[in-house]
């Protein structure tokens, strides 16, 4: 699953003309970062810190996905002293590894639907771990990285 995110996540930011770099130890709760180099409003750049989760369980509901963080990484995402903005991305898959990939001499599909949220600023938790909803309206894909990235570029949050 991990391998698998991880293509979904290059071919997202490919399409969308940006660069990721990977982080060789999950520090603050951060997978991989976003890069896009663009004329912004404010920066001439925006950067973007993801958490990447990959889940083939039944968490998608009415109105999103409902994904259980540690209380840590829950705590990292919602620090809003963070230098860069982060957000959490939970990639669903079906089941059945053999119909994540399929090609043909035309097309590579790549199976599965993401979702992101940012929990940036957002109360404390005093269990053990905070149930987070990822909305169905945001999917994440080259449109809506764009949008984040736009955002972040512009002094916004994602």
């Amino acid at each position: 699953m991990q391998a698998f995110s991880l293509a979904f996540t290059y071919a997202i930011a490919a399409a969308a003309r940006c660069t990721i770099s990977e982080l060789r130890s999950d520090v603050e709760a951060v997978d991989y970062t976003v890069r896009q180099v663009a004329g912004h409003r404010r920066y001439s750049s925006s950067v973007v810190d993801v958490q990447m989760k990959c889940t083939s369980q039944d968490v998608l509901r009415d109105d999103g996905v409902h994904w259980r963080l540690p209380r840590g990484h829950y705590d990292a995402l919602r620090n809003p002293k963070s230098y860069n903005r982060k957000i959490l991305v939970v990639l669903l898959v079906p089941d059945d590894v053999t119909q994540w990939l399929t090609t043909t001499p035309e097309h590579m599909i790549l199976a599965g639907s993401a979702f992101w949220t940012c929990v940036e600023g957002h109360e404390a938790t005093t269990g053990s771990s905070k149930t987070v909803v990822l909305p169905r309206h945001n999917n994440y894909d080259v449109e809506q990285l764009l949008g984040i990235l736009h955002r972040i570029g512009n002094g916004g949050r994602p």
